[in-house]
C-alpha cells in the first residue's frame, strides 16, 4: 500500500510538471525544470527513508511476535503438566530358608517409584516421592514418601518442610527407593525402610535445615532437623507418626560433613547424631515401654577413579524411661566396596554387623531388633545409563529368641529408571 501510494504521487506530480512545460517560456521552462528535478530528488529522499522506517517497524513487530510466541510455550509448558519421573525393578530369589526379614523365594517385583521436583523459580523448590509397593502378604499399597516443600535462601540455608529421609550417615539420605541408583541389590539390614526391617527412624515428619559454605579448598555440608517422634506399633515395627507426634517429645539430629577436594577428591568424612523418645505399644493400645534413644555415629565415603567406599558406624546409648531397666549400649556398622571395570562392571562387596542388647526395649519391641552379621558378595553390570542387572548372595547369621540362625540368599534383579 506504501508503494502503491508513492507511485500515485509521482505521477501526479509529473502530470502537472509536464502541462507547465507546454505552455512556459523558455526562461520559465529552465526554472521549472530545476525547481522539478530538486522536488524529484525530495521525493527520491523521503521514499527511501520511508522504506528504512518500513523496515524496522517490520523487523520490530517480528520480534515482538516471536517474544510472545515463546511466552506462550513457556505458559503452556507450565500448564501442561511437570514432569514424572520413577523407578522400577523385578527380581528373583532363593533362599536356604524360610527365616529372615527379607526372605527370598521365587520371581518377584519390585517397588514403583514415582516421583516429581516442580520449578517453581530459583528460590522455591518442591519434591513428592509417591511409591507403589507389596507387604508381607503381596498386597500393593500406596505410601507418600516424601513430600517436601522448600525454600533456598542461599546455597548455605535451605529450609524443608514435610516428609523426608532422616539425614543420618550417608545412605539414607543418598540412596532412596529407586534400586537402580545404589550400587547394591539391597540396602544394609539395619538402615533399611522402617517397612522393610531396619531398626532406625528412616524418615522424618518436621523441618529440615541444610547448606553448605565454601571451607578451605573443599566445602562443609550441615543438615539440621526436628520432627515427630517415631513410635513402635502393635505389628512390632517402627512408624514416623505422620500426622502427629504420639508423646510430644520431638525427635531433633543433625548431621555434620567435609567434602574434600584436590588429591583427595571425592571423598566425604561426617558426623551424626539423633535423639528422640520412642514408645512400643500393645494391641490395646497401651504403652508397654518408653525409651530414649540416643544415636551417634560416623561415617566415610570415597567415590573416584571408579572406585566407589562406604561405611558407617552408628553408637546406641539407650535408657529405658518405664520399666526400670537402666541405660544399655549397642552398636550397628557395615563397609562397602566397589569397583568399576571396563566402565559396566562392578563387583562389590558388604560386611555389615548389629550387635543390639535384648534388655533394651527399644530393639526388644522390634521384630527386626536382633543381633546379626551378613557378609555380602555382588555384580552390577550397566546395561545402559538408566539400567542394571545386579545378582547378589549374602551368608546371614541372625539371633532369634531361642537360637543363632544361618541362612544363604542368592539374588538377581533387573532395575530401570525414567
Amino acid at each position: 500500500m506504501l508503494r502503491k501510494l508513492k507511485l500515485i504521487e509521482l505521477a501526479t506530480l509529473f502530470f502537472f510538471s509536464s502541462h507547465g512545460i507546454v505552455n512556459a517560456s523558455e526562461t520559465d521552462l529552465n526554472y521549472q525544470l530545476n525547481t522539478q528535478s530538486s522536488m524529484i530528488e525530495e521525493l527520491k529522499k523521503r521514499l527511501v527513508k520511508m522504506e528504512a522506517e518500513n523496515e524496522v517497524q517490520t523487523q520490530q513487530r517480528d520480534e515482538n511476535i516471536l517474544a510472545m510466541q515463546k511466552n506462550a510455550t513457556h505458559a503452556r509448558g507450565s500448564e501442561a503438566g511437570i514432569p514424572l519421573h520413577g523407578f522400577t525393578d523385578v527380581g528373583y530369589g532363593k533362599s536356604s530358608t524360610n527365616y529372615g526379614d527379607q526372605r527370598a523365594n521365587g520371581f518377584s517385583i519390585g517397588s514403583l517409584d514415582l516421583y516429581m521436583a516442580p520449578q517453581f523459580g530459583d528460590r522455591v523448590r518442591a519434591l513428592v516421592e509417591t511409591v507403589v509397593e507389596r507387604d508381607v502378604e503381596g498386597k500393593s499399597g500406596i505410601d507418600l514418601e516424601r513430600v517436601q516443600l522448600g525454600y533456598a535462601f542461599s546455597d548455605a540455608v535451605i529450609l524443608w518442610g514435610g516428609r523426608f529421609h532422616t539425614p543420618y550417615g550417608y545412605w539414607n539420605a543418598a540412596f532412596h527407593h529407586g534400586a537402580q541408583i545404589q550400587t547394591s541389590l539391597l540396602r544394609p539390614k539395619f538402615i533399611d525402610f522402617e517397612d522393610k526391617g531396619g531398626i532406625l527412624p528412616a524418615h522424618t515428619v518436621g523441618l529440615w535445615g541444610a547448606g553448605k559454605v565454601g571451607l578451605w579448598s573443599g566445602h562443609l555440608g550441615y543438615d539440621v532437623y526436628a520432627g515427630n517422634g517415631s513410635r513402635i506399633t502393635s505389628s512390632n515395627i517402627l512408624d514416623m507418626n505422620n500426622d502427629r507426634d504420639d508423646n510430644d517429645n520431638m525427635a531433633i539430629g543433625g548431621n555434620l560433613a567435609y567434602h574434600f577436594s584436590g588429591n583427595v577428591d571425592g571423598l566425604i568424612l561426617g558426623i551424626h547424631a539423633l535423639f528422640e523418645e520412642v514408645d512400643a505399644y500393645d494391641a490395646v493400645p497401651v504403652v508397654t515401654s518408653r525409651t530414649s534413644l540416643n544415636i551417634m555415629g560416623v561415617y566415610g565415603y570415597y567415590a573416584n577413579n571408579d572406585c566407589e567406599i562406604l561405611s558407617e558406624y552408628y553408637h546406641f546409648m539407650n535408657s529405658d524411661l518405664v520399666n526400670g531397666t537402666g541405660a544399655h549400649n549397642s552398636w550397628a556398622a557395615f563397609l562397602q566396596v566397589g569397583q568399576t571395570v571396563v566402565g559396566l562392571y562392578t563387583p562389590y562387596f558388604r560386611i555389615e554387623k548389629a550387635d543390639l542388647d535384648q534388655k533394651d526395649n527399644y530393639f526388644a519391641a522390634q521384630t527386626s531388633g536382633k543381633s546379626y552379621m551378613r557378609q555380602v558378595i555382588g555384580l552390577r553390570y550397566e546395561l545402559n545409563a538408566r539400567s542394571a542387572l545386579k545378582f547378589e548372595v549374602n551368608n546371614t547369621d541372625q539371633d532369634s529368641a531361642t537360637a543363632l540362625i544361618h541362612y544363604n540368599e542368592l539374588r538377581t534383579q533387573y532395575s530401570i529408571s525414567f
